[in-house]
């Protein structure tokens, strides 16, 4: 008997659901050490503080072209080849960003490269990864392997956050110059993206729905407003943009920043909470896929984030140090559960045709929900100590669970996902 562990091809390659894996893995972990080198680069080779910041608006603009286009050509490209189309380009972005010191030509490779190291994150590639894994794994092993999908993005961030740190050991170990030393370990992230693109080259055809391929009479292009399923899509990308919008009001570094001065909270002391933040975040993901075989997909995704932003809100509250401390561990026991949850219910409320355009117009409401939230969190900090963005945030979240459990709670999920209209 297989284990539970393990997901389970319906069709296709046994290797697939693995490919995915590894792929998320490594291009995760380039993702990660770009995140953490990529503004130090920059300001090293001359650039200012407003040209970062314009590079960065058009890499964010340009995942969102990037993800739009995944969409609307789902039906006539083949999610293998996207994949591929996708390492390459931003692995041809990364040499731009090796050879050239032009603004002009850098905003381009930041369009089509997501030099922001986010918006080809939660645009096109996550929605390949989430349609292509729907089409080869049974659909009661697919919140496993969305957990394990998830786990794998941990894996890879925490090695690139390993490997951005290469360059600090060649400057100050090997006495490089700093260009020197970035280049080199910007070379690595261009190679992890070719790995990435060779790893995911061997996938199988059937990582594209075969209603799809076998159809040659359905439109090339994808549109969410004619699908049969696009009341149900509509209302879950929209929900989705609110969600993603409240949960990018909490940063790592504004929670730092609370603990130092709220509670004088030592950066050693910190970092030692947020590593063991990050492990029980681990913890939530492989936790899921036990969860919602006893509760229920929908049930995991809202009732467990309840739990989670109730925790958020009472955070801002701590009296005490150790209170602030079991408050923010307890959140993110809980905080990662609806992630393999949310996909595998999306997959299974939409028929196979129109996975793909129920996995991109969700993205890109998650995407478009997220680019505000740092602007506004701003404002609600405005230069002094307050509460308002942990209530602003917890609150939205709890209205968004509640709302997508009152819009899908009659909605079921069987071996033929039910049409919506």
């Amino acid at each position: 008997m297989a284990s539970r562990s393990i997901p389970i091809p319906r069709r296709g390659s046994a290797l697939d659901p693995y490919l995915f894996f590894a792929g998320r893995f490594v291009r995760d972990g380039a993702r990660s050490l770009m995140a953490i080198l990529v503004v130090i680069y920059l300001a090293e080779i001359g650039f200012s503080n407003s040209q970062v910041g314009i590079i960065f608006g058009f890499s964010l603009a340009g995942g969102f072209v990037i993800s739009v286009a995944v969409m609307l050509t789902s039906r006539g490209v083949s999610t293998r080849t996207w994949a591929v189309v996708n390492m390459f380009i931003t692995a041809l972005a990364g040499v731009l960003l090796i050879v050239s010191n032009d603004f002009w030509i850098l905003i381009i490779g930041g369009f089509f490269g997501s030099y922001a190291a986010s918006g080809a994150h939660w645009g096109g590639m996550m929605q390949l990864e989430q349609t292509g894994i729907a089409a080869v794994v049974h659909q009661e092993r697919r919140t496993q392997a969305y957990s394990n999908l998830s786990i794998a993005s941990s894996a890879g961030r925490a090695t690139g956050a390993l490997l951005a740190g290469l360059s600090t050991l060649l400057i100050n170990t090997l006495e490089w110059e700093p260009i020197s030393a970035y280049h080199a370990v910007l070379w690595l992230y261009v190679g992890m993206h070719g790995l990435a693109a060779l790893v995911y080259l061997i996938l199988s055809k059937a990582v594209h729905p075969q209603s799809i391929a076998n159809d040659n009479t359905s439109s090339f292009l994808a549109n969410p407003f004619k699908a049969r399923a696009r009341r149900p899509i509509l209302t879950i990308s929209s929900l989705f943009a609110i969600d993603s919008f409240a949960g990018g009001m909490v940063f790592e570094s504004f929670v730092s920043f609370w603990l130092f001065t709220k509670f004088g909270m030592s950066a050693a002391a910190i970092g030692g909470l947020l590593i063991a933040a990050h492990a029980l975040n681990i913890a939530s993901l492989a936790l899921a896929p036990w969860v919602a075989r006893r509760i229920g997909l929908l049930n995991t995704l809202v009732f467990t984030q309840v739990v989670s932003n109730i925790a958020l809100i009472l955070f801002a509250f701590a009296p005490t140090v150790l209170i602030a401390v079991v408050l923010w561990l307890l959140r993110a026991l809980f905080d990662e559960m609806d992630v393999p949850t949310r996909q595998a219910y999306m997959m299974g409320i939409t028929e196979t045709d129109e996975h793909s355009i129920m996995a991109g117009t969700a993205n890109l409401g998650r995407g478009l929900g997220r680019i505000p939230s740092a602007t506004v969190t701003g404002w609600l900090w405005a230069g002094a100590l307050t509460v308002t963005p942990w209530i602003a945030a917890g609150t939205l979240k709890i209205a968004y669970d509640l709302a997508i459990w009152i819009a899908f709670r009659r909605v079921t999920i069987s071996s033929r996902s039910p049409r919506g209209s």
